[in-house]
């Protein structure tokens, strides 16, 4: 025993001392100034030297005009030097005791840290007593709900308490071959008799609660077999802003070279606007993949209906910085960032998605007054404002902010040969390699959509679905036409607008 703990006596007692010597050397420094410290070692090294014969060793000492040089035995029998020095060893003996106990204290942690240790780690791996009535006690083996099957029920007379009958190692088997199979629900399961079952190899271990396998869930994968039918590697007619689904029509090829037109050339402020689900989010989504982040610091504001302070900070946050207070803060910040970034040579842009929300009319003037960011030959800062129809008469109501617009687009919707393009170009794009949709069934498509990619995408979606589930070989006009009965309430029924048109000021 005494061999086992000598490695632990001798690490406890290092690490005690150690302790201890840091504890009295902090409260030493902490009570007595570094130089008078010294000096009183010296001291008492000299006293040493002297107590060996070496008197006539010479020491530097302070003296009035400066470091003086003396031997050992005049500065011992120097008067008053000794009483100093009892002084000063009674502030050291002070800090002795604290020092000492601190040690020992942790000397004695050491020593009965691994005691405690096992102490608690045996608590916690005291096994958990059997719950009664579990399989714990029992030899049936647990099984879920819906797949145990109960023994029929014996006459109980009144007053009498039903015993469960012991069971055999033959019900024990047809239980556990029954939870392995799985009825198709075309034949009923053939019994099968102790004589004819196969012998286990190895006698079933003890079953636990935390060996009682779960069986996994088995939903219906549906949206797996819709892609595998129409041969599909994903999803075409998802309605979010993707950048591989962006389809290049002329409208939006022309929207997506003006703003890029305008955002190299720092034109100052931008605006797209177009009917609902005309593609405005995809589009500028498109756009960000040509701006690279190497030349370019946007900021992407898709929620701006707050208060003037609220959006300063979120566009702020857009650019990297983390800010609140009062405005004139905030304004300097952004005053601060966009002087940095033209310095590091990076064009500000700040594009505001679904613009026409914005509640607050000061907010507009706010817009118009982040253009003053500019020095005498462009400007620090390019704003982008996408939204529908409603914006460009929001900003025409202020004429000194409309004059600030130097290039419109409006997206219009698509005609019946683009719908089909369309159609198409998102099928490939998605993995197809056949013609899916008849071509009356894409000018159905046209018909019930309006030419509105938005609505194209949800009424294309439904056929598919509503194709896969007919199991039909390809999407033609009777499919187009349930799956747009499904949708119909749904279509919008806005003024159709002029497509694809554009203005620069």
């Amino acid at each position: 025993m005494w061999g086992l703990g000598k490695p632990r006596i001798g690490q406890a007692l290092l690490i005690g001392c150690t302790v201890a010597i840091l504890a009295g050397s902090w409260l030493t420094f902490q009570r007595i100034p570094l130089n008078t410290l010294g000096l009183w070692t010296k001291y008492h090294v000299a006293k040493g030297l002297n107590s060996i014969g070496m008197s006539y060793y010479e020491v530097t000492w302070p003296a009035e005009s400066g470091k003086a040089l003396t031997t050992v035995e005049e500065l011992i029998q120097t008067p008053g030097l000794q009483i100093w020095a009892d002084h000063v060893s009674r502030k050291v003996g002070i800090v002795v005791g604290p020092a000492l106990g601190s040690g020992a204290m942790a000397f004695g942690l050491l020593l009965l840290w691994p005691a405690f240790n096992r102490s608690s780690t045996k608590t916690q791996d005291r096994p958990t007593p059997a719950l009664k009535g579990s399989s714990l006690d029992s030899p049936h083996t647990l099984q879920p709900a819906t797949q145990r099957e109960l023994p029929p029920k014996d006459p109980v007379t009144p007053g009498e308490v039903p015993q469960p009958a012991p069971a055999s190692a033959a019900s024990v088997a047809q239980s556990t071959a029954r939870s392995r199979v799985k009825p198709s629900g075309k034949a009923p399961i053939k019994a099968v008799s102790p004589s004819e079952q196969t012998p286990l190899a190895e006698p079933p271990a003890t079953p636990t609660l935390d060996a009682v396998p779960t069986p996994p869930a088995e939903p219906v994968k549906l949206a797996k077999s819709y892609l595998g039918y129409w041969s599909l590697a994903e999803l075409p007619f998802v309605n979010v802003p993707d950048s591989k689904y962006y389809f290049p029509s002329p409208m939006h090829e022309e929207a997506l070279h003006r703003l890029l037109y305008g955002i190299e050339t720092q034109k100052g402020a931008l605006m797209l606007t177009g009917e609902i689900g005309c593609g405005k989010t995809l589009l500028s989504r498109a756009l960000f993949s040509h701006l690279s982040s190497q030349e370019y610091d946007l900021a992407l504001m898709v929620n701006p209906a707050l208060e003037v302070n609220q959006f300063l900070s979120e566009t702020l946050y857009q650019l990297g910085i983390q800010a609140s207070g009062p405005k004139v803060e905030l304004i300097h910040r952004l005053d601060n960032k966009l002087l940095e970034n033209h310095k590091r040579g990076l064009r500000t842009v700040l594009v505001v998605d679904e613009a026409h929300i914005i509640q607050d009319e000061l907010l507009f003037e706010e817009l118009r007054l982040l253009l003053n960011f500019q020095l005498n030959d462009r400007f620090l800062l390019t704003l982008v404002l996408i939204g529908q129809p409603e914006l460009n008469e929001r900003v025409l109501a202020i004429k000194q902010f409309a004059q600030r617009i130097s290039i419109r687009y409006h997206l219009g919707t698509f005609n019946d040969d683009e719908t089909a393009q369309y159609v198409k170009f998102r099928l490939k794009a998605a993995g197809s390699v056949k013609e899916i949709f008849t071509p009356s069934a894409l000018h159905g498509v046209f018909r019930h959509s309006g030419g509105i990619p938005r609505n194209i995408n949800t009424l294309c979606d439904l056929a598919l679905l509503t194709g896969y589930m007919e199991n039909a070989t390809s999407i033609d006009i009777p499919t187009v036409e349930r799956a747009a009965a499904e949708r119909e309430p749904h279509v919008d029924k806005r003024r159709k607008v002029a497509r694809g048109s554009w203005t620069e000021g």
